[in-house]
């Protein structure tokens, strides 16, 4: 008998014990897909509608009527929708539908790319985290500015960010919902995620600590009904965090005359975009939303305008921009030094190596000298 040339076909996986911890890794993306098929179909059945909605559709649905502003004129009904602890169950169910996209982006995207560029360990990580934030800051960039051209009227005026709260800061539209549903949702992904992607504890520390920074100040913009400066924040902070990973991307794909302008243009858009953070913050929390501030909380009306809840808030985000430029000066300091380290290493090898190429040279001038 002769063997089939090749003989057994190597290239075939085993296949790893159903639902153990290698199974639900290597098709979690097939799983998260199922569990969120099961949410769907529950919309089609009458005694399972009310509960497959409470995870689906975007919850306080209803008219809502906005008090008289002076005199003379009248209340007026709006449509849209409120924020609340049933928000809670859609952020679960998105946070699944985000590991069914991260999936997706990673099998048809970034796992195809990984071929070509033969990345290390360290550098495929990172090039991977671009990718994907790069595909998600995209995506918030361009809801976010729909969202703006959809209620230009809340934009163009830079007093729309204090004033009218809370009424027309709380009452939303669908859109605008379930952007921030779906930016919660996405950073909650990020802890299965760390399971799913098998990360060393250095890289869940890193990815850890922005993904809790994210959820607690987009949380609090969105339930503390602070959600047109929370809006402006997010878009500052997503264009730096994209211009930043695009550079990335392309400096690991070996395209320095990109990467190299992209990287300039970062340092200087990461700066300007600190003070413009802090300057909207100072500037709603600190004079404006002081004009009209409330001695308490009033859960009821959603008015947290309390001068406790307005200064944390403002010193919440002022710290963390100034963590944020400690850390860049820090990292560009350091590397600073490296970059010197290197040159006076050079520069002490090349003068080492001066002495031996003159004694090299007395050494021949001396044999010629003998051989004459």
């Amino acid at each position: 008998m002769v063997k089939p040339q090749g003989g057994v076909k190597s290239s075939k996986k085993v296949q790893p014990p159903f639902l153990s911890h290698e199974f639900v890794i290597q098709n979690h993306g097939d799983i998260m897909s199922c569990i969120v098929m099961v949410f769907i179909v529950g919309l089609m059945f009458a005694p399972t509608h009310a509960l497959s909605s409470l995870f689906i559709a975007p919850q306080y649905n209803g008219t809502y009527i906005e008090p008289a502003s002076g005199e003379g004129s009248q209340d007026r009904e709006i449509h849209g929708y409120l924020s609340g602890v049933y928000d809670l169950p859609a952020i679960f169910f998105y946070s699944i539908c985000w590991v069914v996209v991260h999936a997706v982006v990673q099998e048809y995207g970034l796992d195809k790319l990984n071929k070509k560029t033969h990345l290390s360990k360290i550098s495929s990580f990172k090039f991977g985290e671009s990718f994907h934030q790069v595909f998600f800051t995209v995506y918030s960039i361009g809801h976010a500015l729909y969202l703006i051209a959809e209620r230009s009227d809340d934009f163009i005026d830079f007093r729309n960010l204090w004033v009218g709260y809370p009424f027309n800061h709380r009452v939303m539209s669908a859109a605008f919902k379930i952007f921030y549903i779906l930016q919660i949702s996405y950073w909650v992904h990020q802890f299965p995620e760390f399971y799913l992607q098998k990360l060393k504890r250095e890289e869940m520390r890193q990815k850890s600590f922005q993904s809790v920074v994210h959820i607690i100040f987009i949380s609090t913009a969105y339930f503390l009904n602070f959600t047109r400066v929370g809006l402006v924040l997010i878009i500052l902070e997503y264009l730096i965090q994209l211009i930043f990973h695009f550079a990335r991307l392309t400096h690991f794909l070996g395209r320095k005359t990109l990467s190299t302008p992209l990287f300039k243009t970062f340092n200087i858009v990461f700066v300007l975009g600190r003070i413009g953070s802090v300057v909207v913050v100072v500037i709603t929390f600190w004079y404006g939303l002081r004009q009209v501030e409330s001695p308490f909380i009033d859960i009821s009306a959603g008015n947290f305008n309390t001068p406790v809840v307005r200064l944390n808030v403002l010193l919440g985000v002022i710290l963390l921009q100034l963590y944020l430029l400690y850390a860049f000066v820090s990292f560009h300091l350091s590397r600073f030094r490296e970059n010197n380290a290197k040159k006076e290493k050079k520069k002490v090898s090349v003068a080492a190596a001066l002495p031996k190429k003159e004694k090299k040279r007395q050494d021949s001038e001396g044999d010629s000298k003998k051989k004459n």
